[in-house]
């Protein structure tokens, strides 16, 4: 088995489409939900519950999404990245939707788990 690094899986799934991107994203938060209940508590300071938040915010949060014009431009942006056309301003801003959509992903993450 193969095993890479962060920067090698996230380059290498910033060449998927939008869809299996999301499957991913929501596959990889049930591995990481099961993972927490069946490790021992040690391994669960890396995740830290978003203490000062109502239940009410934190179920609002764990049900947010990326803004649907950023989504379509997200979209955009990786099909003209699959067909190889981003100028390097458009790979800027793909990396730039790429990183909000790992910290809306992080954030409801930490709220699912708060």
């Amino acid at each position: 088995m193969t095993v890479m690094s962060y920067a090698e899986v996230l380059k290498a799934a910033r060449q998927l489409s939008l869809e299996d991107q999301v499957e991913m994203a929501g596959e990889l938060l049930r591995n990481l939900r099961f993972a927490l209940r069946s490790k021992p508590t040690e391994s669960r300071a890396e995740l830290v519950p978003l203490s000062n938040m109502s239940l009410q915010e934190l179920r609002i949060l764990a049900e947010a999404v990326v803004a649907p014009d950023r989504q379509q431009q997200l979209r955009a942006l990786l099909d003209k990245n699959r067909r190889g056309e981003l100028s390097p301003e458009e790979q800027e801003a793909l990396d730039q939707l790429l990183t909000e959509v790992d910290q809306v992903g992080l954030l409801k993450a930490r709220a699912r788990y708060t």
